[in-house]
């Protein structure tokens, strides 16, 4: 009576071994000596097949479910212990649970997940494919963007983006990730924002067409959403005045040898905001001019240094021809405005903008109030050029589409097909009266 008693209580401890139902029993379950692995039944609710397996050769424990997938019963390996703990490994199991039920097999529902998440993009990834489709693909005018719009959204997303959402994957972006991403960056640069946002909408719509994703999360966002709602455009226009204040500013800062007298011009720094004021051209083409676009009195400028992605014809009046006479005596190189420390380059295109800001003594956060033109109303390089659209219209009474082309704007389709030869000889005129006016008034 005594053996039966003591083997039922055997048997009690052998089955509540086999079957776990709290963290310190699966921490403790161990192989049987002289067996190769044991298993455990694991309490989940009312949901059954949840098993634990260990091995003596092996520490981790493995987390099996058992189920029956027609006439056949499978396993399916959910994690090991103690990676996973008892509660995931009960989530787990329900997760798959489940999908049996729907007659779907966790074992091949894992495998695709796998091949998806291997498919899929990270934000990074997106990126960098789509950058390259960018810098190929027409865009006004039928032609690609240049090298210089390209090289600008790569350092848009690697100042702003890349730390933000680049380890992410498209997927899982959010509408309001991007909120909070965009108003963070337009906290400090409003600007760079809206054009953040740009990008994103560009990417996001390329990931959607290569089913990255079912809909674009940056659609229909706008600027104010973000707090990236533009400024009131600038208005501000030197006066003839005060362009002429600025010429003499520019010759003030040099010698008599043409060397800079001080260090807050060099030479050709100078040469370059003086052909800026005589051409209306922007900082970019000016900075980066080469002696090969120059033919006679022509200055070429290719359609990849321009904006509008469109060749770009200016006349040179004989005030620029005699800033570039005076430049061939120290440019050696291809570049018609090099640069002072770096031999054989171009000044940047930043130098001039810089060289306007130490004029008015606003280079820096303390301002220079004994700049010689601090006392001037604060302008920027492109308010120069809006300054001399503004000159041309109101001194010559030149037509505002002919001053639009003069500084390469996109015309309207009819004015960009007819009379382009007579056009461009009323062009010259207003350069050739323009860098009269400028020289007459600087006497």
């Amino acid at each position: 009576m005594r053996e039966v008693a003591e083997e039922s209580v055997s048997k009690v401890r052998q089955a509540s071994e086999n079957y776990l139902t709290t963290s310190k029993a699966v921490e403790n379950f161990r192989v049987r000596e002289g067996k190769t692995k044991a298993r455990a039944v694991v309490s989940n609710g009312k949901l059954g097949g949840l098993a634990l397996e260990a091995r003596p050769d092996r520490e981790a424990k493995r987390w099996i479910y058992r189920y029956r997938q027609g006439d056949k019963v499978a396993e399916y390996q959910l994690g090991s212990y103690p990676q996973m703990k008892l509660g995931e490994a009960r989530q787990a199991h329900r997760e798959a649970f489940e999908l049996v039920k729907q007659g779907i097999d966790p074992r091949k529902h894992r495998k695709a997940i796998k091949a998806a998440n291997q498919a899929a993009w990270t934000m990074g990834e997106a990126f960098e494919k789509w950058i390259d489709f960018y810098a190929t693909a027409p865009v006004r005018g039928g032609t690609p963007p240049t090298e210089r719009t390209v090289l600008k959204q790569k350092g848009r997303w690697r100042l702003h983006l890349a730390k933000r959402l680049g380890g992410a994957y498209v997927r899982d972006i959010s509408r309001r990730q991007l909120i909070e991403v965009l108003e963070e960056i337009a906290s400090t640069a409003r600007e760079e924002a809206r054009q953040c946002l740009t990008l994103l909408r560009q990417l996001l719509d390329y990931c959607e067409d290569r089913e990255q994703i079912n809909d674009n999360p940056a659609a229909g966002l706008k600027p104010a959403k973000v707090k990236a709602r533009p400024g009131k455009p600038r208005d501000r226009h030197l006066k003839l005045p005060e362009m002429m204040e600025l010429w003499e500013a520019l010759d003030d800062c040099r010698n008599a040898e043409g060397v800079a007298s001080t260090a807050m011009l060099s030479a050709s720094v100078a040469n370059a905001v003086r052909l800026l004021i005589l051409t209306g051209a922007r900082r970019a083409e000016v900075s980066s001019m080469r002696w090969a676009e120059v033919k006679k009195d022509t200055w070429h400028i290719h359609a990849s240094r321009t904006k509008s992605a469109r060749e770009h014809k200016v006349h040179l009046s004989k005030q620029a021809l005699a800033i570039l006479d005076e430049q061939r005596k120290s440019s050696g190189g291809e570049f018609v405005f090099e640069s002072s420390r770096d031999a054989g380059k171009p000044i940047h295109y930043d130098t001039i903008t810089t060289a306007i800001a130490r004029l008015q003594g606003r280079s820096r956060k303390q301002h220079d109030t004994d700049a010689v033109l601090y006392h001037l109303e604060h302008f920027t390089v492109h308010d120069l050029r809006r300054s001399v659209a503004t000159l041309w219209t109101e001194t010559f009474m030149a037509d505002p589409l002919l001053v639009d082309a003069m500084l390469a704007h996109v015309p309207p389709k009819l004015v960009g097909t007819y009379n382009k030869g007579k056009r461009y000889r009323m062009q010259v005129d207003i350069w050739e009266q323009w860098g009269e006016a400028i020289e007459y008034s600087a006497i």
